[in-house]
């Protein structure tokens, strides 16, 4: 065995392009960053530009993109139902500032009417009758099992649509 040291070798040299390239992706990165930032604060301002929708225009539009899904000739009845209860409710809650969808139709009814000093409350209680029926008869379907015929299902949609039209807010001209 015949094993020879050898002399250690010198310092290894930093290429001059490391330093380089160190810098590059320094600024590179700077640049992504500087662009994404420009790009959401653009984003930011056009989502500002667009006026919002209100209420009931998004209810209406949720009830077609409903009636478009023919869950009634499907035979798909009680998520036709548990829909159509849900665009009210949510409808509700955009409408008038109540939290609606979390609430059993009892506690919603309730709350929504028994809360008289409320503006909302005042306009919901005009429409409690209707409105209560309407909610019992989508929550029969969706917890009882109960069947309704074809003629009930064309008038929970009608009943829907009327209590969106009946209670959505009036534009103010300036």
């Amino acid at each position: 065995m015949n094993q020879t040291l050898r002399d250690i070798k010198g310092p290894l040299s930093l290429h001059s392009r490391a330093g380089f390239y160190l810098l590059l992706g320094i600024l590179l990165t700077a640049a992504a960053w500087y662009l994404w930032q420009y790009y959401l604060s653009k984003r930011k301002k056009a989502k500002a530009a667009l006026p919002a929708k209100r209420a009931h225009e998004i209810a209406y539009e949720r009830l077609d993109a409903l009636r478009r899904k023919d869950l009634v000739g499907q035979g798909r009845i009680k998520e036709y139902y548990s829909e159509i209860s849900d665009i009210i409710r949510r409808y509700i809650e955009d409408r008038f500032s109540l939290k609606a969808p979390e609430m059993t139709t009892e506690e919603f009814l309730y709350y929504a009417v028994g809360a008289a000093a409320a503006a909302a409350a005042a306009q919901l209680a005009l429409h409690k009758a209707r409105l209560k029926e309407f909610l019992t008869a989508c929550d029969l379907v969706k917890f009882a099992r109960h069947e309704p015929l074809a003629d009930e299902m064309s008038m929970i949609f009608d009943a829907a649509k009327n209590f969106v039209d009946e209670t959505k807010e009036e534009s103010v001209l300036p």
